[in-house]
């Protein structure tokens, strides 16, 4: 039964897309309604409330085409612009689809053009193995194209293999005929992400991606549809993340502007007149009658060709391909751990989720760069709370979730006191798991002599002795004072 599903996938796809967007915009529209009325984000998520029997007949099918699938991979091809190979995709020994693979000599680069058919049921086997695929309008057919990250997100073992030994005879070759095709540097770092896997990570009903480049994080959505870029939107906004400050929207891409047969040669010839540059400020496709403009140019395009009396909607047609990108700043990713630290598990998933990508993918360095960024800036003498304990690797291994202060003398509390024999006792509340316990440092005078001369000088000096029984207290002991503490002086440690 199954296996007669596998042909109706791309229909079983596009019904639950549809469902998934009408949630989309029933999301959407039900926070308005709520905010209009109410005052108040909401994100109401009907997708997991419905629609359950055409996910689970959507989820068995994927579950037989990923465990029954059979990939092989063809042989290295150099006589083309780029190197590439052909990886076939078969069930019961019978080719159900194929893709081209290419090396751009910058990086991977997926891609198959056909009929609309064939390219729906290419990428409904790219999604039941776990990948992503956007159907798109290539030339005169369809297509879909997958980047080196989309082509590593395929987490199945066969398509893995098949991507790695492509990766490995491009460097062969290099060896065996004296022409590098991949370099030895771009050759391992391919091979490193392909053993680190996906550089994604979820929140808010969006998968997010993970990138470390020049000392920085980026964590960046690309909804594939207005409603879905809505829907994030309002979602983020629901979990209390404000636009402009917490995440950014931004529209990238180029628009195409398809002018008609009788006009196109009219349109070219304004817009060499008008002083922009082609090349850069716009591209020309004589064959279609396109013109390709970046965002930032398209009105500057249109209004040269409106000038030469080219009319918008008779002459010519703008239309958008590019794409939302929905982005999570730094303030977002610190107040994202706030949410985690006051027991947000969606949040505390993602913080997790988002260390773990740079931890596989980039390193210790990008780690730390992480741990910098989602600590909390604070006013100086100020703590806030709850406040994360971090051991040496970074990770967290408790939450302080109290701080409290009592004045001592003579070895009991008072309600206040002043003078060489008063002390300050300092108690912090941390939770491990469902564990409290208490930490306690206490500050007091100590009295020094010190010979300047033939005289004698006495002063006092402010000082704690800490005694830490483990490494969860070394971790607290940090995290209030700032201060490093080795491990041999986990018994000891003098703080002034």
């Amino acid at each position: 039964m199954l296996k007669a599903l596998v042909p109706e996938l791309p229909t079983l796809h596009k019904l639950r897309d549809a469902l998934a967007e009408f949630a989309d915009s029933f999301s959407v529209v039900t926070n308005e309604v709520v905010k209009r009325e109410f005052g108040i984000d909401l994100a109401y998520d009907v997708r997991n409330k419905s629609f359950s029997k055409i996910e689970e007949a959507v989820t068995m099918t994927e579950d037989y085409v990923y465990k029954n699938i059979a990939v092989r991979r063809g042989p290295l091809d150099t006589s083309g612009d780029y190197p590439k190979t052909v990886i076939r995709l078969k069930l019961g020994g019978e080719e159900v689809a194929y893709i081209n693979m290419y090396w751009t000599g910058m990086a991977l680069q997926a891609k198959f053009v056909g009929s609309r058919e064939n390219v729906e049921h290419l990428a409904s086997i790219i999604r039941a193995l776990g990948g992503k695929a956007e159907i798109k309008r290539m030339g005169n057919g369809w297509g879909v194209e997958l980047t080196t990250d989309g082509i590593i997100a395929i987490r199945h073992n066969g398509w893995l293999n098949a991507v790695r030994s492509f990766v490995e005879d491009l460097r062969e070759y290099g060896k065996r005929h004296g022409k590098e095709l991949i370099n030895k540097e771009r050759y391992e770092k391919i091979i490193k992400d392909i053993e680190a896997g996906p550089n994604t990570v979820k929140f808010a009903g969006a998968e997010f991606s993970v990138y470390y480049k020049g000392s920085k994080i980026m964590v960046e959505y690309q909804p594939t549809s207005e409603t879905s870029k809505n829907a994030a939107v309002s979602t983020l906004r629901a979990k209390g993340l404000r636009e402009g400050e917490h995440f950014t929207v931004t529209k990238q891409g180029v628009y195409e502007i398809r002018v008609t047969g009788e006009s196109y040669a009219k349109a070219v010839e304004a817009l060499a007149q008008s002083g922009l540059k082609e090349g850069e400020q716009y591209a020309v496709d004589g064959r279609r009658h396109v013109i390709r403009v970046k965002a930032e140019h398209k009105d500057a395009v249109v209004n040269a060709l409106k000038a030469a009396g080219l009319g918008e909607g008779k002459h010519f047609a703008t239309r958008s391909s590019g794409h939302h990108v929905i982005h999570i700043t730094y303030d977002g990713l610190r107040e994202i751990q706030r949410m985690a630290l006051k027991g947000d598990v969606e949040a505390e998933h993602f913080i997790r989720g988002l260390k773990d990508v740079l931890k596989r993918r980039y390193g210790d360095d990008a780690v730390k760069k992480m741990i910098e960024v989602i600590t909390p800036a604070r006013e100086e003498g100020t703590i806030e709370l709850p406040l994360a304990a971090r051991d040496e690797k970074g990770s967290v291994v408790a939450r302080i979730v109290g701080l409290k202060y009592e004045f001592v003398e003579n070895g009991k509390p008072v309600s206040q006191c002043s003078g060489k024999d008063c002390r300050l006792r300092i108690i912090a509340e941390y939770e491990t798991g469902a564990e409290r316990e208490q930490f306690k440092m206490e500050w007091y005078w100590k009295k020094k002599l010190e010979k300047r001369g033939g005289t004698t000088i006495t002063y006092y000096y402010e000082i704690a002795v800490i005694y830490l029984k483990d490494v969860v207290e070394v971790a607290v002991s940090k995290a209030l004072t700032g201060k490093d503490v080795k491990k041999a002086m986990c018994n000891s440690m003098p703080a002034i």
